[in-house]
């Protein structure tokens, strides 16, 4: 009889084996859970900089144009790399904004675009009239699930200004670009490698 009471009241004071693995198993599978939204969200807050730069940049060429009834070529005719505002080149460290040593700082000053801060990902933005578009885009590019490359045929009006933004960035330096693109003629901004 003592032995029997014994055993119930260390029954009541822990918890038995069985009990345990039910909660471990059950922070595990949480744990596994949290894991997959953080990535999510990691990856989600990666392009988040362009974006915003990039809508920024759209609102300086709409009020450029309301102003001067054209968009700013602030790269001067080239998305090559060399060009991209700022900094020139495209790469996982971060540049401030402000780059009075490129070459079109100048210009990019004229569109007023700012920054909370120093950016990760490289821009430029080419403009004109027609469809005279002969700018090509970064090659290191691999556009896919598109039956072609955006640009090469933008279908621009015949006579009509338009522009072209584009960023890229190599967030993790292992060499794959994550690449995004608007143009005067699309609502939205297209992303790829947006996870690279």
């Amino acid at each position: 009889m003592r032995s029997t009471q014994r055993q119930r009241r260390a029954a009541r004071r822990g918890f038995t084996l069985v009990e345990l693995l039910v909660v471990v198993g059950m922070v595990g599978v949480l744990a596994a859970l949290a894991l997959v939204g953080y990535r999510k969200y990691m990856a989600s807050a990666g392009i988040a900089e362009p974006k915003a730069v990039m809508q920024g940049i759209r609102g300086g060429q709409e009020s450029y144009r309301a102003e001067m009834l054209e968009y700013l070529n602030v790269s001067e005719g080239s998305l090559a790399q060399s060009n991209w505002y700022p900094g020139g080149t495209v790469g996982d460290a971060k540049r401030a904004w402000e780059d009075p040593g490129h070459g079109h700082y100048t210009n990019w000053r004229m569109l007023n675009v700012t920054t909370d801060g120093a950016v990760r990902f490289g821009y430029a933005s080419v403009a004109g009239i027609g469809n005279s578009f002969s700018a090509t885009p970064h090659a290191g590019f691999t556009w896919h699930d598109l039956p072609q490359a955006p640009l090469s045929d933008p279908q621009f009006a015949p006579r009509g200004p338009w522009y072209v933004i584009q960023a890229a960035g190599d967030r993790d330096g292992d060499g794959t670009y994550a690449l995004l693109l608007t143009t005067s003629t699309m609502s939205g901004i297209y992303w790829e490698n947006d996870t690279e």
